[in-house]
């Protein structure tokens, strides 16, 4: 029985092209992750949006069933096959999905945050990760110490200090249950804003006093910022390994180079830009997993309020 890929991201191409094979290590409602070894993860998936490890298959969904966890499967030139189940996924006719280039001439944030969170509270009035997007995350049924981690971390990033943003980091990785736990997307959120629109977040920082301390020029303050997200991106990923997921490792891997589902880049893209963001583009979102697409936003609007902030030494 064959099937066929309509769309493959970029990264999940890679994947492929260096990689023999996998094993099924998870299944989700809409799709299957595919764990090669010493790979990123990949995830085959019912759903239409792209990402940079997706494969989005055209229909299936009735096959697919039979896939189960543990279940292995090869990789070869154009196909993808589990051979225990007799399923072949062609990848010939497949679209290969890169996310859209930023707009480099932006020059500050429009910012309409304040919006975006009343529709974020109209679509889901009784969603239990609301405090995230609030100033008491550590409101969260059940989870108080993720949401005071969260706070810590928000208060690095206000703040400007590389030694709390770093320290904040590590703290959240791993941190709560499921594939992706939630400490990891926060993060997620705020890798993906800062290294897919650092020339927004960077120049023009306005200057922390500090004593009689000279005034910091434009350029000592982008190296400053540039320096602290490459040694956030290099710490989360070095200690990413060690404590959390591997789906969640491979995800942050991407949200480093910029990447991330399409979901999560049309909002966030629409925050910086100014671009209308449509109610149906924000319930996309928030049905990115059951609490990561809302913990991911939490995680943007996070990173983007320090647009007026900048690292202190």
């Amino acid at each position: 029985m064959e099937l066929n890929i309509s769309c493959i991201g970029s990264f999940a191409l890679q994947v492929l092209e260096r990689s023999r094979g996998s094993r099924v290590s998870g299944i989700a409602s809409r799709g299957i992750y595919l764990q090669p070894e010493d790979d990123l993860t990949l995830y085959l998936s019912l759903e239409e949006f792209p990402g940079p490890l997706t494969l989005n298959i055209k229909k299936g969904s009735a096959l697919l069933e039979k896939i189960k966890a543990g279940c292995s499967a090869r990789f070869y030139s154009g196909e993808l096959q589990f051979p225990d189940q007799k399923i072949t996924i062609s990848l010939e006719s497949s679209k290969i999905w890169h996310p859209p280039r930023v707009d480099n001439k932006l020059k500050s944030i429009p910012g309409h945050f304040d919006s975006i969170l009343s529709l974020v509270n109209k679509l889901t009035p009784e969603n239990p990760y609301l405090p995230l997007l609030s100033n008491n995350p550590g409101q969260i049924p059940g989870a108080p110490v993720i949401g005071e981690r969260i706070l810590n971390l928000q208060n690095g990033l206000n703040t400007g200090a590389p030694e709390k943003i770093l320290d904040g980091a590590i703290k959240l990785l791993g941190l709560g249950p499921g594939l992706t736990p939630l400490g990891d997307d926060f993060l997620l959120g705020v890798l993906l804003t800062f290294n897919r629109w650092g020339q927004i977040l960077s120049p023009d920082l306005p200057d922390m006093p500090k004593g009689d301390s000279p005034v910091l020029s434009a350029s000592e303050r982008f190296r400053r910022r540039h320096n602290m997200i490459t040694d956030l991106n290099q710490i989360i990923l070095e200690n990413a390994r060690l404590k959390t997921t591997q789906i969640s490792t491979s995800l942050l891997t991407c949200a480093i180079e910029g990447a991330a589902d399409e979901r999560l880049i049309k909002l966030l893209d629409g925050l910086v830009s100014g671009v209308e963001i449509t109610q149906n583009e924000i319930r996309n979102l928030l049905r990115w997993g059951n609490s990561s697409g809302i913990t991911v936003l939490a995680g943007m609007i996070s990173a983007l309020k320090t647009k007026d902030t900048a690292p202190s030494e």
